[in-house]
């Protein structure tokens, strides 16, 4: 009887260290594919800014910026900005973009640097014009510049731009956007 107390009360141990067994924090990246609340390595930032984009002739220009750096892939991160015409306004005069790179720890991408992007995702532009695809990935030639930034506990601010170095063309709709630098600041 005393061996079966035993082996039982072993057992029950067993299961409640199983159980109580979390996955540390101490890496931000985790497994995929999970949601984006679960491998960012920011907050969302939500800053006053003054930037303009070009969309074929058009020049659209946007007084808030909302950006987010997050893990995309076990090779990949993403710096994801949106501009906006206003804060009040909805997403319907908007246009966001996702800036893809290398795995770099948020301590590396916050920093005065510049870095060669190949691949840029242009999402659900909204300008009052057309609706364009949610899946607008193009292998670019740009370039992703920080001027001055500065990162702590899931925040940053700073001045930067994102520059476009070779026209994009879009077959539906019929449009394109030419090369061109975009500049924004997070304050």
């Amino acid at each position: 009887m005393k061996g079966l107390v035993k082996i039982l009360s072993l057992v029950v141990c067993i299961v409640l260290l199983c159980t109580s067994c979390k996955k540390t924090e101490e890496d931000p990246k985790r497994e995929y594919p999970l949601g984006l609340d679960d491998i960012t390595y920011t907050d969302l930032i939500e800053s006053i800014t003054n930037s303009y984009f070009q969309v074929g002739d058009s020049i659209y220009n946007f007084s808030c910026i909302r950006g987010l750096y997050y893990s995309y892939s076990p090779n990949n991160n993403v710096f994801s900005f949106i501009l906006k015409k206003s804060f009040e306004n909805s997403w319907k005069h908007s246009i966001d973009f996702d800036v893809f790179t290398e795995e770099l720890e948020p301590e590396i991408f916050f920093q005065k640097d510049t870095w060669k992007i190949n691949t840029v995702r242009i999402g659900n532009n909204r300008l009052g014009i057309t609706e364009f695809s949610e899946d607008n990935y193009y292998d670019i030639h740009s370039v992703f510049t920080w001027d001055t930034v500065f990162y702590e506990n899931r925040r940053f601010q700073g001045k930067g731009s994102f520059e476009i170095m070779d026209t994009l063309y879009m077959e539906y709709p019929d449009i394109y956007y030419p090369p061109q630098k975009i500049e924004f600041e997070f304050k």
